[in-house]
């Protein structure tokens, strides 16, 4: 329950919504009249979930816990516990220079498909680019048909 902006600990109940189903279509009902219809299933049954309000954080934990999911949204300095200084170091240099995890399987082949994409893009962004007119080309053309 929320009271002037507090929200006290509740808990609730939350039911399923309730199966309806819609009558037979004349299709349905032929197929049920010569014995070849689909099975009908029976009604689901109805499963009851308890939903707790979460508890309440101060500022500073709720500050805490947002930068948290901000910057390390899944938690990537877990593989860090636990590990000599050595394989935390390689562990950073993979983190913060992927480079290093995927260069030793790297092959020419996929260079020639990444310089073949590369191109690719290049050609469609480059000229689309200088098509466009900026903003103070178009300011200056503006002034000059105003003269």
């Amino acid at each position: 329950m929320v009271v002037n902006n507090k929200v006290d600990s509740l808990s609730y109940d939350v039911e399923a919504p309730p199966v309806v189903s819609a009558p037979p279509t004349p299709l349905q009902q032929q197929q049920q009249q010569r014995g070849d219809a689909p099975p009908v299933l029976g009604p689901v049954p109805v499963e009851l979930h308890k939903v707790s309000v979460p508890e309440r954080l101060t500022a500073v934990k709720a500050l805490k816990q947002r930068l948290a999911e901000v910057f390390f949204p899944d938690d990537p300095l877990h593989q860090f516990k636990n590990q000599s200084f050595a394989r935390r170091l390689v562990l950073a240099l993979h983190y913060f220079f992927p480079i290093f995890h995927w260069g030793s399987s790297y092959s020419l082949r996929l260079l020639r498909s990444d310089v073949i994409s590369g191109l690719t893009i290049a050609s469609l962004a480059i000229p689309q680019a200088s098509t466009s007119p900026s903003s103070s080309s178009a300011l200056l053309a503006h002034q000059i048909q105003a003269t």
